[in-house]
């Protein structure tokens, strides 16, 4: 893959790299050939964070060796400087390295918690700096585009995460615009829309845009080599076909994509709308996946028990109409018009079936 600079920090880097959130669902013996796959083709560039379950440790695992080689990012959703100043040591520490080369302050949500951030966390992370625990300082952010140019506008960071992809295409308008003129190196997360957009089209519409890397995740070794070779093709201009495909799921996932923009909460059932449709990973599996691959993927024991008793409640609070009754409050409430409420409803059944398999296979062992 032919490499690109990574705005002012002196890094390149190839152009698809590697979202590890979804490492933390499997045994490290199959997220460790995802990872080796991904170096076999050229990726150097690795995303993990502190809430991302074992990621961290099984990346550092499987990096061995290989650290003066790759490029590796991490963050912390801490609020405070001493929580943000542990979760830099723990990241040292499971990845199994001196150094990490961008480390992010994560998931900025609003101008509010902009202040929060940009107050004792980011002291943190400019001490780790001047310590050398850390090489460059960045921000991510699921929400409106907006709230991360207010960051970018206040301090001089390095790098930053969003969101970017066929139909959530709102950071071109003034955010990517702004981090060129200041060189602010660019990378991109949901690129296929958590698997709604088919990959090889939906990464090849983005190697046309100005990125420096996008970190698609992958569950399985020949997702991975797909990714991949997107990057390393010759030339990434769209076919006339292609470019009506691109038009058409634009089209399609315009009123079905959550952007996860948090203005449909606070919701009175207590649910939680953005992270069940818009980054519910284990869900995303099923949906990708199908339930014949989805009970035969060799699941993390740990990462499924956490999810079992939250997803329960979920299901029970989505199906309960005296508690969730349909109020429409956040269907108001959203910029994009989603059908919010038959949207969770129609998850139940996969869910449900998540579940049952899971149940089935625990009985197994």
């Amino acid at each position: 893959m032919k490499k690109r600079p990574l705005g002012s920090t002196g890094i390149d880097v190839a152009p698809i790299g590697l979202g590890a959130a979804q490492l933390g669902s499997s045994e490290y013996d199959h997220s460790k050939e995802i990872v080796f796959k991904a170096l076999d083709m050229g990726v150097n560039y690795f995303d993990t964070a502190q809430g991302y379950w074992d990621s961290e440790v099984k990346l550092g695992k499987a990096l061995k060796g290989e650290r003066e080689n790759v490029i590796v990012s991490s963050k912390t959703g801490g609020k405070t400087k001493e929580e943000a100043a542990a979760h830099i040591d723990e990241s040292l520490q499971k990845l199994q390295t001196d150094y990490i080369d961008n480390y992010h302050l994560h998931a900025l949500s609003d101008l509010d918690d902009v202040d929060v951030r940009l107050g004792g966390p980011l002291e943190a992370l400019i001490e780790a700096r001047e310590a050398g625990k850390i090489r460059n300082i960045g921000i991510t952010g699921h929400t409106f585009p907006s709230v991360l140019v207010a960051a970018l506008k206040r301090f001089d960071f390095d790098t930053f995460l969003v969101p970017l992809n066929i139909v959530e295409r709102e950071p071109l308008a003034e955010l990517i615009p702004l981090a060129i003129e200041k060189n602010v190196g660019i990378t991109i997360m949901k690129p296929v829309a958590t698997g709604l957009l088919p990959a090889p089209l939906a990464l090849k519409w983005l190697m046309n845009q100005n990125i420096a890397v996008a970190v698609p995740g992958s569950t399985t070794v020949a997702e991975m080599e797909q990714n991949a070779s997107i990057g390393a093709l010759d030339e990434y201009t769209l076919t006339a076909d292609e470019e009506s495909e691109v038009a058409s799921w634009a089209l399609q996932l315009a009123t079905d994509r959550c952007r996860i923009c948090m203005e449909c909460l606070p919701c009175p059932s207590d649910i939680t709308i953005p992270s069940t449709l818009g980054t519910d990973v284990l869900y995303d599996h099923y949906r990708t996946m199908g339930p014949v691959n989805f009970s035969k993927f060799p699941w993390e024991p740990s990462r499924v028990e956490a999810d079992l008793q939250g997803r329960e409640s979920l299901i029970n609070k989505i199906n309960d109409h005296d508690a969730c009754d349909s109020c429409m409050q956040c269907e108001s409430r959203c910029p994009y018009g989603l059908p919010i409420v038959s949207m969770l409803r129609t998850m139940v059944p996969k869910m449900e079936d998540m579940l049952d398999i899971w149940s089935k296979e625990s009985a197994k062992v």
